[in-house]
């Protein structure tokens, strides 16, 4: 049972709250009216606390010129030796037949034979197209005399035929009283047999030089042919002895595991012999995609394996992958691919085996003398295509054009436009650090909702904004 005391305590206190709530909520609409009505001044100060001021100091370094090498680092493995193919020529008759073969094992030297084919068919194809080649000479040779006498025949011929027709024109009876007519149709036809006869026959000399001609031309055919296969041939006796390119350790190839030997056919193309060079070891390496687009042949390597720490080798990239390939399946890392030729492991190959797992810098560029600078301190302009820093003249900074050579991840290398001793900024000192606030007058937070129902304005966050030097 409660008293008439305790239910007025009680209802006092449900006033008082209630009279706190209504006092909150009108300094909160007071406060937001007042926020909104001062909304400029207010962004104002913030914007002045916040900006970086002008009294706080731009860092600066020293130019130096120093030697410096730019290189990228890898990871690979030792794949074996340098390995050098013989392969089988390409020859007229197709494949050649293994007459001689030297041992398995055997150490050469660069211009030792190492296989000799068979050259039996290839002499004897040889003697033959000489023959050939000397029956087409003596040919040629009765050709021209026979032509030469059939022309001498012909001359002769001809210029009898023209005495006769003269003497018969000269002598020929026209006087019926004194010569029958038998008489003079005789000599009338004697005449035109003559003359007749004179006509073919300088026809028929131009018929027997074009018949003369046709037989050279075809003589020449023949004998360009012949000579032709001669020469082939001479090449195919003298590429049947194949040599060692280098020098080293002979070892076959062999071909569903059985060994070449003698009698075997070979085809063009086929190694049968290969030469280990065992100076020279072979290396692969893998150079991560970012790192990969200055890699080119001939660049040198540095490289310590894992197992043999108290040494460093050095080889140079014989090949480069076209593409970046990950080594992972399902991996989105990607690697360049090069293989490496290590030419001062000699003296270590009973220590190195296929296999194993390795380090190595590709240098990609040796620089004798350059500034080494925060990449920070350079400045690219992209609408003159240039670089610039800028060097602190007293209390200012000047920009200066910069010639700037290969980077790397965080590091510029500047070759000309600066002076050994002079200062540069290690940041662009013109840049400013602004605030931008939400604009309050464009309405509520619902009004100003964007396509993802954020109610933040882009505006609303702090931003780094790139200046550049006053004009």
């Amino acid at each position: 049972m409660k008293y008439a005391g305790e239910e007025s305590n009680t209802q006092k206190s449900n006033s008082m709250k209630n009279l706190g709530r209504i006092a909150a909520l009108i300094l909160l609409v007071v406060a937001g009216v007042l926020l909104f009505q001062y909304r400029g001044n207010l962004s104002t100060r913030i914007s002045k606390v916040l900006a970086a001021s002008e009294e706080n100091p731009i860092p600066v370094a020293k130019l130096t010129k120093q030697p410096f090498s730019l290189s990228v680092p890898s990871t690979g493995e030792i794949v074996g030796l340098e390995t050098t193919d013989v392969p089988t020529p390409s020859t007229s008759s197709g494949s050649l037949t293994i007459a001689w073969l030297i041992p398995e094992g055997s150490f050469v030297k660069p211009g030792d034979p190492v296989i000799r084919f068979d050259s039996t068919d290839a002499k004897l194809n040889l003697e033959k197209q000489t023959n050939t080649l000397t029956s087409n000479q003596e040919n040629t040779k009765i050709k021209t005399q026979q032509q030469i006498t059939d022309e001498k025949t012909l001359t002769i011929d001809r210029t009898d035929a023209e005495e006769d027709y003269n003497y018969a024109m000269t002598v020929m009876p026209q006087d019926e009283s004194i010569f029958s007519k038998w008489d003079i149709i005789t000599a009338q036809a004697d005449a035109h047999y003559n003359k007749e006869r004179i006509e073919f026959l300088k026809s028929k000399a131009k018929t027997q030089q074009r018949i003369a001609r046709s037989d050279q031309q075809i003589l020449t055919i023949e004998r360009n042919k012949a000579q032709s296969q001669v020469s082939l041939l001479k090449e195919t006796l003298n590429s049947l002895e194949l040599q060692a390119p280098v020098g080293g350790l002979v070892l076959y190839r062999r071909d569903h595991r059985e060994d070449p030997k003698v009698g075997n056919q070979s085809y063009p193309g086929q190694v049968v012999v290969e030469i280990i060079n065992l100076d020279v070891l072979q290396a692969r390496i893998y150079v991560l995609e970012r790192d990969g687009g200055n890699l080119d042949k001939g660049q040198p390597v540095v490289i310590k394996l894992d197992a043999i720490t108290d040494k460093q080798y050095h080889g140079t990239i014989r090949s480069v992958s076209s593409v970046a390939a990950a080594l992972e399946r399902n991996s989105v890392l990607r690697y360049f691919t090069c293989d490496v030729a290590i030419s001062d492991a000699g003296g270590d190959l009973k220590r190195i085996r296929p296999g194993m797992n390795l380090q190595g810098d590709v240098v990609l560029q040796n620089y004798e003398a350059c500034f080494v600078v925060p990449s920070g301190a350079v400045t690219y302009r992209e609408k003159e295509k240039d670089n610039l820093v800028y060097v602190k003249k007293g209390n200012k900074f000047v920009g200066k054009t910069v010639q700037t050579g290969l980077s790397s991840h965080g590091e510029a290398i500047i070759l000309s436009g600066v002076e050994d001793g002079e200062l540069i900024a290690l940041t662009n000192p013109f840049e400013t650090r602004k605030l931008y606030l939400p604009d309050f007058s464009k309405g509520s937070a619902t009004q100003g909702r964007g396509p993802m129902g954020g109610g933040m304005p882009p505006g609303g966050m702090m931003m780094m904004r790139g200046g550049g030097p006053p004009h």
